[in-house]
């Protein structure tokens, strides 16, 4: 067997802890050698070699090959200058930064290294969307295409610091979330939108209209206020008179005059693997929220019992573990990637401020590369 590829992370909170740190863990090829949090209470749990609070010391290790950064926004363009400093390749949670104004900077500041920088849009690498993209484009594509993109969680159940962040501060979720379905827009169609508009809170609570080069709609509905006890997420592609439906990453349904075909996808709950219906999903799903207790709802977090879908989460880490390793040579969603991203969510805001309809100018990422 090949040498394992050694990697760190920076950052370490909630979500880390439940989806990167045990996916780079179970991860056969991996050898997640270094932990760097400000906190670093409860990292011991992972039984790896080094713990720290200095990410210069993790970035400076010679036997590192790339790093995951899962700071919060506001923390990462250091952490991307220390990529740049040592030249290591780093995964870089979504969104890539804040506002226009910074992300232009980061581009900027990180276009030499543009095709080491791995920005955190996973549900490209899930196996229903991997599905769905090929059966779009053997469908449906070159006829008058409408998509829509059901993206709405529930707020009370998130950890306080997020809450409070989002609910409170007023920190987007346009940003914080809907920047995961701009890019999976585009690896769908292959193409940027012409027009956004937005209608709804702002914030949080939109509905978003984008309209796509080739005659193709999209509508996406993203939210806080809805309940856990309900799918998340739910893809419907219509087109060339077939019908594509993605439920929640459980169950794909392709339906046109003479063809119909179903597939089902693996979920877990508490490590037990489970592959039904979404119907079934469902049920569980409402399980999972009437037990929820209010000491778990103080902190949080319920990463060891709720209901995991398949979003793409490890295979996202296998892929970077693979630019580290120099067994690919080039980003699959790089540094433009990611900033295009957030251009559009920019847009998206300003179209809701403005009342209008905007039309994005992402030439601005390109210019002076």
């Amino acid at each position: 067997m090949s040498e394992k590829t050694k990697l760190g992370v920076v950052g370490c909170g909630g979500f880390c802890r439940g989806n990167h740190i045990p996916n780079l863990l179970k991860n056969p090829a991996v050898d997640l050698k270094t932990l760097c949090d400000l906190n670093t209470d409860g990292l011991e749990q992972f039984n790896v070699r080094r713990i720290t609070t200095d990410m210069e010391e993790l970035f400076a290790d010679p036997e590192i090959r790339g790093v995951v950064c899962a700071t919060k926004p506001d923390a990462r363009r250091d952490i991307m200058a220390l990529a740049l400093k040592y030249r290591k390749p780093l995964f870089v949670e979504k969104p890539l930064c804040w506002g226009e104004e910074e992300t232009l900077k980061t581009v900027d500041m990180m276009k030499e290294f543009r095709d080491f920088l791995f920005v955190g849009f996973n549900r490209q690498f899930s196996p229903l969307m991997k599905d769905a993209y090929e059966l779009f484009k053997k469908h449906c594509g070159g006829t008058a295409t409408t998509i829509i993109y059901r993206i709405v969680g529930e707020a009370l159940i998130w950890p306080p610091a997020h809450y409070d962040a989002v609910i409170n501060k007023k920190e987007s979720t346009i940003i914080h979330e809907v920047t995961h379905i701009f890019q999976l827009l585009h690896f769908l169609t292959g193409n940027f939108p012409v027009s956004v508009h937005t209608a709804g809170g702002g914030n949080v609570d939109n509905i978003i209209t984008l309209e796509y080069p080739g005659n193709v709609t999209a509508v996406i509905i993203a939210g806080d206020n809805g309940s856990v006890g309900f799918p998340k997420e739910y893809l419907e592609i219509n087109g060339n008179y077939t019908t594509i439906a993605g439920y929640n990453f459980t169950e794909l349904e392709i339906t046109a005059c003479k063809l119909f075909e179903r597939r089902r996808y693996p979920y877990t709950i508490a490590g037990r693997e489970y592959t039904t219906s979404h119907v079934e999903m469902e049920e569980k799903l409402r399980a999972f929220r009437s037990s929820i207790t209010p000491e778990e709802q103080s902190v949080g977090y319920y990463y060891d019992r709720q209901v995991h879908v398949d979003k793409g989460h490890a295979q996202e880490m296998e892929v970077f573990r693979q630019l580290a390793a120099g067994e690919i040579r080039r980003s699959p969603i790089d540094l433009y990637a990611g900033a295009a991203a957030n251009l559009i969510a920019c847009e998206a805001l300003r179209s809701h401020t403005e009342k209008r309809k905007i039309f994005p100018d992402l030439n601005k990422l390109f210019r002076n590369s």
